[in-house]
């Protein structure tokens, strides 16, 4: 095999070795979440090796921040790499930006074996090209022209300040694309144009550089989304001309939304941001289950998956060809399941950066009764930061009162309001009268009252709890009595009634 520029000679190692290779334009898609993932758990399936790689060669949309929401995301869903940049290892730099060195070394040995040429078509004289190709119903939207420009013709074009790009020249015979989900494939070579793998800066293009990091990063499997499966036959040409050794490949189906159209980040927003859901108190647990299952199955029937599940079980094999639909329903419900599996102290712990957020505390001293109200909120949390709304009344008297709840369980018509007072007037009485402020205690004065005067006990109920909380559902009221206490409750019944 060929000695290549960098001075090493490429071989297919015996043991697997994937990556990630994220371009830092934007905030880590659920999709290339999917991939990292896939990458990950077939590399720790198969004892093998996680390359984070950055493909920052689109140098104008680029940025650190970008560069850090993907760290981010991929740090948070615990994908660990075991070589990149932060982290170094023996085929570094694991930046694309800092590789151009390698890639002209690549670029001048393409040139000089007359596999890719110089490019210097100006781009009014592409379109007419591209023109004149549909007018003649042609696949090729370039015709080649410029790899049999004489020396003269070259000298006039450069004279004139022109700026060529380089070709690859494409093989005339098929190019077969072995991959490990779709299977094979023969591609004809009339549906492929000599590709530009240069531009006129001088800086390279994605599929030269992709398939050059991949060879010389000892890279033995692609695992990557449909949206790439044009560029393979591409970067399988780009590599035979270098007589680089071509990795397998295994192209995963896209994400769509309910409506069947590719979940993207023009389309869909922030929908489709990883760190959107971090944010929003989804678990790590939930989110590698859920994205683990879109576009893979392990029977049909199990849909929990521990991480170390997954990892035995993962298999290539078992990838879909279809897409596969991302169900925020689904999500919910996984998410709920896994904080309901946390023990009440590890819930309180993952609650309470969520409280300090809203600067609802400022401290954890309160240990034992934050803990409380978590225990009473039970398993109403779909995400964590659904604590905020269902327990923000225990820490402020500064809430609304529910103008549906207030209507239905207040009334209307004077009449009712005035009863409702009457009530909450009582009730007060008797919770500053109880003897013993537990729940047992409350509870039996309550119905007491309740059932000497033939007042519904669901009644006295909502209306002390939309006095208490604002709302008319929650915890069991009991729970919020006791966590309110008694200074506390006393001081919002009378406000209450103010209000009615």
């Amino acid at each position: 095999m060929n000695e290549t520029p960098n001075g090493t000679t490429p071989v297919v190692t015996d043991k697997v070795r994937v990556r990630m290779a994220p371009s830092p334009t934007g905030f880590l898609h659920i999709g290339g979440a999917r991939t990292a993932l896939f990458n990950w758990l077939f590399a720790k399936h198969h004892n093998g090796t996680f390359i984070l790689r950055i493909d920052d060669t689109d140098t104008a949309r680029s940025t650190d921040e970008s560069m850090h929401e993907i760290y981010t995301a991929l740090q948070w869903l615990g994908l660990a790499w075991d070589e990149g940049c932060d982290k170094g290892g023996p085929y570094g730099p694991y930046v694309q930006s800092e590789r151009k060195a390698i890639y002209d070394g690549y670029v001048t040995q393409l040139l000089e074996s007359g596999n890719a040429y110089h490019c210097y078509c100006t781009p009014e004289e592409l379109e007419e090209i591209r023109e004149q190709a549909r007018a003649d119903k042609q696949t090729r939207s370039y015709d080649g022209r410029c790899q049999y420009l004489t020396s003269e013709a070259v000298d006039r074009f450069v004279a004139e300040g022109r700026k060529p790009t380089v070709r690859i020249k494409m093989p005339d015979t098929p190019i077969l694309v072995d991959d490990l989900v779709l299977g094979s494939r023969n591609i004809d070579p009339a549906t492929l144009e000599d590709e530009v793998i240069v531009r006129s800066n001088g800086m390279p293009n994605y599929n030269l550089t992709s398939i050059i990091d991949d060879a010389e990063m000892q890279i033995t499997h692609v695992i990557r989304g449909t949206e790439h499966l044009n560029n393979t036959p591409k970067q399988i040409a780009i590599a035979n001309a270098l007589g680089l050794a071509v990795p397998q490949f295994a192209h995963i189906p896209l994400v769509l939304d309910n409506g069947g159209r590719k979940l993207s980040k023009r389309h869909h927003g922030d929908l489709v941001a990883v760190n959107r859901y971090r944010e929003q108190g989804y678990l790590r647990e939930a989110m590698l289950n859920f994205v683990a299952r879109l576009g893979w199955s392990y029977d049909d029937k199990q849909e929990i998956f521990s991480v170390d599940e997954l990892i035995e079980k993962f298999d290539l094999a078992r990838v879909g060809k279809s897409g596969s639909v991302f169900d925020i329903k689904k999500l919910e419900w996984l998410n709920s399941h896994y904080i309901n599996q946390l023990s009440l102290s590890a819930r309180t712990d993952a609650v309470i950066p969520f409280w300090q957020a809203a600067d609802l505390i400022d401290s954890t001293e309160k240990r034992d009764w934050l803990e409380n109200i978590v225990a009473a909120v039970g398993e109403r949390l779909t995400t964590l930061q659904d604590i905020i709304p269902q327990t923000r009344y225990f820490f402020t008297d500064e809430f609304a009162y529910d103008p549906k709840a207030v209507k239905k369980w207040w009334g209307g018509s004077e009449e009712k309001r005035g009863k409702t007072s009457e009530i909450l007037t009582h009730l007060g009485q008797i919770l500053e009268e109880v003897p013993s402020f537990d729940v047992e205690t409350v509870e039996a004065a309550i119905w007491k009252y309740t059932d000497e005067n033939d007042i519904k006990r669901v009644a006295a109920m909502q209306a002390l709890r939309i006095a208490l909380t604002g709302t008319s559902f929650g915890p069991s009221l009991f729970d919020i009595v006791i966590l309110l206490g008694k200074d506390e409750v006393l001081k919002r019944i009378p406000k209450a009634i103010a209000h009615l």
